[in-house]
């Protein structure tokens, strides 16, 4: 069984009700993939590419997609698939007045966690994070690489058996970089899938065995790392050096 299997997904942000009229431009179009589970899978891309929305879809925000999505055996949008799933966003989604246990207690009540396994998993991702000591003071007074540290701490509360994972070092300071690294390192040794995007090819290189490349909305490549000597040489050759600033 795979973690992930994702069938001929086409989504539009723009469907016109008359499609004669005006060019629909695809975020995705017939895009399939799988991740095979207690894998690190890099999910690859320009901006624009794709990945975010993708990202978005597996997690039920988006819907009026065709294609499906399989998560653990389970097609969304069925709750078992959703409740398997934990997503660190590329936007710190944090509560910025409330301190890092508040912000553990909110979302672990939106998970129905009881309140004895909300305190049991908070001391525990905290710890994971290198966050304990920081546990009483405001997000608001966290340092940028604490914040990504306690925005996948969310993510990990529910203990997810798949892992989603958008830009999670954007922004950090090497000490935290390093520290996510080994954080994701020892999760998906102890049997978590990962599913990670980033625009950092060092990073994917180091963390994933297999990749998929998108470009406007569709794959240029899906394998593994081994068989790529230089990733950013290799990204640049499948989807050109043109600047992607829109």
């Amino acid at each position: 069984m795979k973690a992930l299997d994702i069938s001929g997904i086409t989504f539009s942000y723009n469907s016109p009700v008359d499609k004669s009229a005006e060019v629909v431009e695809h975020a995705l179009h017939n895009f399939s993939m799988s991740v095979d589970k207690g894998k690190i899978h890099a999910l690859l891309g320009p901006n624009g590419a794709g990945k975010t929305t993708l990202m978005k879809i597996i997690t039920g925000v988006l819907r009026g997609y065709s294609g499906d999505v399989v998560i653990l055996g389970n097609k969304m949008p069925d709750n078992r698939a959703l409740l398997s799933i934990g997503c660190a966003p590329q936007t710190i989604s944090l509560y910025m007045t409330l301190t890092a246990r508040e912000n553990l207690r909110f979302f672990g009540s939106m998970a129905n966690l009881s309140d004895e396994q909300i305190a049991k998993r908070s001391d525990e991702v905290l710890a994971q994070t290198g966050l304990t000591d920081h546990a009483k003071k405001l997000v608001a007074t966290y340092s940028g690489g604490m914040q990504r540290r306690l925005n996948l701490a969310v993510a990990l509360l529910h203990s997810p058996t798949l892992l989603l994972l958008d830009e999670p070092t954007v922004g950090v300071d090497p000490q935290s970089r390093h520290h996510i690294y080994e954080t994701l390192i020892s999760l998906n040794a102890a049997g978590m899938t990962i599913l990670l995007s980033t625009h950092m090819m060092g990073e994917a290189a180091r963390l994933c065995s297999n990749v998929t490349l998108a470009d406007r909305g569709e794959i240029v490549f899906d394998g593994s790392m081994s068989a790529i000597d230089n990733l950013e040489k290799f990204f640049l050759e499948k989807t050109g050096r043109g600047l992607r600033d829109a």
